[in-house]
C-alpha cells in the first residue's frame, strides 16, 4: 500500500536519481496474503516490458488552519492516479515542494490513518494542538525533487487520501504534490523461487499496518 524511505536518502539526492528507487523491468513484486483482490492476493509477481514513468504536479491554495481531502482513486472527484486493468501496478513516488503545510494520509470508508498509534486516542487530529503532527509528514520528509513517499494503487483497491493541512498563523500557502507514477505491467510467477520470494518488493495491505 506505501512505503517511506528515510529522510537521509534525500541527501544523497544529487548522487541517487528518484529514478533509481522505482521499479524496472524483471522486478520482482509481493502482495500481502491480506490483500481483498483474488488476483494480486499472496502472489508474486514480475514487471514485464519497461515501466512508464507519468509525472502528474498538482497545486491547492488554502488558507490558514484549513485543509483539504484529496481522493487519489478513479472515484467521481478522484485524482485518477488509479489503474484501470487487473495485473497493472502504479507505483507512485510522492513529493511535496517547501511550505507551511503538513500531509495526513488515510484510508477512505473507513477513517483509518496509517501513520497512528494502537491507543484509540492517538490518532492524527488536525483540531488538537499536538494530535495535528502525529503521523504527519512535512515538506522535508519528501521533498519535490527526491520523492521518499512511495504509493501503491491496483484497480479497485480502497481510496488512499492525503489530507494537507496549512498551519496556524498563515494566511495562505500553496500546497504543490508531485506524483510520479510508475506504470508496471505485471506478471504472475506461478512456482516462485526462495530468492525471489525473499528480494521481492512487499506490498502489505493497509490493514497490516495498524491496530498495533
Amino acid at each position: 500500500m506505501l512505503s517511506h524511505l528515510s529522510p537521509l536518502v534525500a541527501r544523497v539526492a544529487t548522487y541517487v536519481k528518484p529514478e533509481d528507487l522505482l521499479l524496472t523491468k524483471g522486478a520482482w513484486v509481493k502482495f500481502s496474503a491480506q490483500h481483498k483482490k483474488s488476483w494480486a492476493r499472496g502472489k508474486l509477481f514480475e514487471v514485464i516490458d519497461t515501466p512508464m514513468l507519468v509525472n502528474y504536479p498538482v497545486s491547492y491554495i488554502l488558507p490558514g488552519d484549513d485543509y483539504k481531502d484529496i481522493d487519489l482513486s478513479n472515484a467521481t472527484g478522484g485524482l485518477n492516479l488509479y489503474p484501470e486493468a487487473e495485473y497493472v501496478l502504479y507505483q507512485i513516488a510522492l513529493g511535496f515542494k517547501p511550505g507551511d503545510y503538513i500531509v495526513h494520509i488515510y484510508i477512505s470508508g473507513t477513517d483509518k490513518y496509517i501513520y497512528r498509534l494502537a491507543e484509540t486516542s492517538m490518532y492524527p487530529d488536525i483540531s488538537s494542538a499536538t494530535l495535528k503532527y502525529l503521523g504527519a509528514f512535512d515538506p522535508e520528509s519528501s521533498p519535490f525533487n527526491a520523492p521518499l513517499l512511495f504509493l501503491y494503487a491496483i484497480k479497485g483497491v480502497d481510496p488512499i487520501y492525503l489530507r494537507p493541512y496549512v498551519l496556524e498563523g498563515v494566511d495562505y500557502e500553496k500546497v504543490t504534490m508531485l506524483f510520479k507514477i510508475n506504470k508496471c505491467k505485471l506478471r504472475e510467477i506461478e512456482n516462485p523461487t526462495e530468492e525471489q520470494l525473499e528480494r521481492a518488493l512487499y506490498i502489505p495491505y493497509y490493514e497490516e499496518l495498524t491496530g498495533w
